[in-house]
């Protein structure tokens, strides 16, 4: 990882990218220089940044520190976005996120993402022969990366891919750093919008009451009064935000890892038992965003010599803990014989990942199957010539172009 000169301070965000794909030279400055460091968003907010793992870990974990952000004077990053919907898990503090949580668990288990993995190979295949069939080169992002997530997200929910395909713009308005509070605003609404409309469809078609799926589950939920209205549409919300474009993210950034690291995937296709810990590994080394969602203090909290104020806002990045030299020898180095794992980029505390188990399944099964499929697999163009987000809340490539021989079996 390239270093960087002492910056100006509050830190701007976002923050200028590692080589493809890394965290940000100014993450590792910030944990050797500042590890409680000032950072102000696009919409003008400021918050404290934590850099180093234990610090994450006690942040995350501490009940001073509240994910409710449904509020007046709310952290956003530039307006009005998914953080500000009432009710949904992601917004609740315990009691009540443990009380809908334990709703839709059992759906993310990992005994229970395990009844999904056929469904996943099963989108892969049908995605991985359409490549077959069409252009070489071709980008890989529309081909693979970013409709098998969709697709999966799309079968978990029991939505037609036809419906979110109109809300997936919206999501992508969301978290996008470079638009207005205006357009933030609208796509929040709509999203809000159709999430009502699924969840009165589901309503209308679903009278024999079974929970088949995590939004059936919320739906009978609120039946026998065990959470609210409220607290339906804001976790259906939720489901649709992290259902699919989080999975983006790692899946192309995960290509282009494996592929420029060439000896840990000739590992993994010799020996198929390595994938999970070259997931692991991916998911160490990458995180879907950079600075993660704020939590505000409750009262006083003295960390370092910073005194984080009662009302100041915090922002956790999970590449400061997966990327802390105290806690992974050598890290800014991809090795999939890692003895640790990943678990550190799906949080900690009461907000641990809901999606953790099913990431994993999803990652293991999407990159064999594109690699068992194409093991000729290569980057059409130098790995430096590949464009990436810049103004996205997820760190992913924006074209990811790969060729393959045809003739390889």
């Amino acid at each position: 990882m390239s270093t960087v000169s002492d910056p100006a301070l509050p830190l701007r965000y976002p923050f200028p990218p590692g080589e493809l794909g890394t965290p940000p030279p100014v993450l590792e400055w910030a944990r050797k220089h500042r590890p409680v460091c000032p950072v102000r968003l696009p919409s003008g907010t400021r918050v404290w940044m934590a850099t180093r793992k234990d610090d994450i870990t006690r942040i995350l974990t501490d009940a001073r520190f509240s994910r409710d952000l449904v509020h007046e004077g709310a952290p956003r990053f530039v307006g009005e976005d998914f953080t500000s919907m009432a009710g949904g898990i992601f917004n609740l503090d315990p009691p009540d996120h443990n009380r809908v949580r334990h709703v839709i668990s059992r759906f993310y288990t990992r005994g229970g993402v395990e009844t999904y993995r056929p469904m996943v190979r099963r989108h892969a295949d049908r995605l991985l022969d359409a490549m077959a069939e069409g252009l070489n080169p071709a980008d890989l992002v529309p081909a693979y990366a970013a409709p098998l997530p969709l697709a999966v997200s799309s079968e978990i929910l029991r939505v037609p891919v036809e419906q979110r395909e109109k809300y997936h713009s919206f999501f992508r308005t969301q978290t996008n750093l470079a638009v207005s509070p205006q357009e933030v605003a609208a796509a929040t609404e709509a999203v809000i919008e159709f999430t009502g409309e699924v969840v009165e469809a589901k309503r209308r078609t679903n009278t024999a009451g079974r929970a088949e799926g995590p939004i059936e589950a919320l739906i009978e939920a609120v039946a026998e009064d065990e959470i609210s209205e409220t607290e339906l549409q804001g976790t259906v919300a939720y489901l649709f935000v992290t259902g699919s474009e989080p999975l983006v993210s790692p899946l192309g950034t995960g290509v282009v890892t494996l592929l420029t690291h060439p000896p840990a995937l000739r590992d993994c296709l010799d020996d198929p038992a390595l994938w999970p810990k070259a997931v692991e590994e991916i998911l160490r080394y990458h995180h879907n965003g950079v600075l993660g969602m704020p939590r505000v203090a409750t009262e006083d909290v003295r960390l370092h010599d910073v005194t984080i104020a009662k009302g100041d806002r915090v922002c956790t990045p999970m590449l400061g803990a997966t990327w802390d030299p105290a806690h992974y020898r050598n890290p800014a180095k991809f090795n999939i014989h890692r003895r640790t794992d990943g678990t550190a980029t799906f949080g900690a505390g009461p907000h641990f990942c809901l999606g953790a188990s099913l990431s994993r399944m999803f990652l293991h099964t999407a990159y064999q199957a594109l690699f068992t499929r194409f093991p000729t697999l290569l980057l059409a163009v130098s790995e430096h010539d590949i464009p990436w987000e810049l103004d996205l809340f997820f760190t992913k490539p924006a074209v990811l172009p790969v060729a393959w021989d045809p003739d390889s079996p």
